[in-house]
């Protein structure tokens, strides 16, 4: 006798398994969400959730970072002067009487000027500046020189007294041994350099006479070395490690101006212009006081 074979309960009627979901219970009255499954795959869910938001929020922070960093690089940059760069700046203790201009028509009156950097700037001799220097106005920098014209004028109602002082900003590989400055105000020039390894003002020797000493302040500038039947010029030491030089004026009227040229190089001639100063760098700065 055939006995009718028994169904089983994971197969349907065409006898296929049915797929049983992991989350379901059989319960009287029917079936039911198991509380643990169901906890266990929220908490899944949610880890994974956290962990997308946390690495939303941390790259946001990244960029935030990032983006700060680089503004803050930017702004210094705006205010910051690079390596080789020339200032020109009055401090002023209220009112803005004395103003700076590259023109003597004074059409844009500023309380700072700035020079352009000169980059990968080689030795020179003075032979090499251009002899009218000084009759340019504005920034005119030349082959491997900085030179810079500008006037300061009082636009105030009374007379002013200013003091200024040239100084050396920032400078690395002793580079400030070698070099020469030539100040021009009203006309008349004075050149400027460190002194020699010996203490003495540096000096040095030409067949030919040295340019720009018609407009020497000092007639003793240059000279004739009867003992080397050379010319000699002879440069001021530099105040102080720092200082360039300093100076005053004394009584500058309303709408009287004074001129200035500064120029910059790095002298051949001056034995301390050597290899070791290779890749170093200077900036310099004038502040004006009254």
């Amino acid at each position: 006798m055939l006995k009718k074979k028994k169904k089983n309960k994971s197969e349907n009627r065409n006898g296929n398994q049915i797929k049983r979901n992991p989350f379901l219970v059989k319960k009287e009255g029917g079936l039911r969400f198991d509380a643990l499954h169901r906890f266990r795959h929220w908490w899944v869910g949610g880890r994974s959730l956290t962990r997308s938001i946390f690495r939303i929020t941390a790259a946001w922070q990244g960029i935030i970072v990032i983006g700060t960093v680089l503004t803050v690089g930017y702004v210094m940059a705006a205010f910051y002067t690079g390596a080789g760069e020339f200032v020109i700046r009055v401090d002023h203790p209220g009112e803005e009487k004395l103003m700076l201009s590259d023109t003597p028509d004074f059409q844009e009156p500023r309380v700072v000027l700035k020079g352009t950097a000169i980059s990968e700037a080689d030795n020179i001799s003075i032979f090499d500046i251009d002899t009218e220097v000084a009759d340019v106005d504005g920034p005119h920098n030349g082959m491997d020189y900085l030179a810079y014209t500008f006037y300061i004028k009082n636009l105030g109602m009374d007379a002013q007294n200013y003091n200024y002082n040239l100084s050396i900003r920032n400078m690395s590989k002793g580079i400030d041994k070698a070099v020469w400055v030539m100040l021009y105000y009203n006309g008349r020039q004075n050149i400027y350099a460190a002194e020699s390894a010996a203490g003495n003002p540096e000096c040095q020797y030409s067949e030919y006479e040295f340019p720009f000493m018609e407009a020497a302040k000092n007639p003793d500038q240059q000279s004739f070395d009867n003992g080397k039947n050379r010319y000699r010029l002879e440069t001021l030491p530099f105040a102080s490690s720092k200082i360039v030089c300093t100076a005053g004026r004394e009584a500058l009227e309303p709408a009287e101006m004074d001129k200035y040229t500064v120029v910059i190089w790095l002298e051949g001639e001056d034995p301390e212009c050597v290899d070791d100063i290779l890749g170093g760098n200077i900036e310099m700065i004038m502040k004006f006081k009254y």
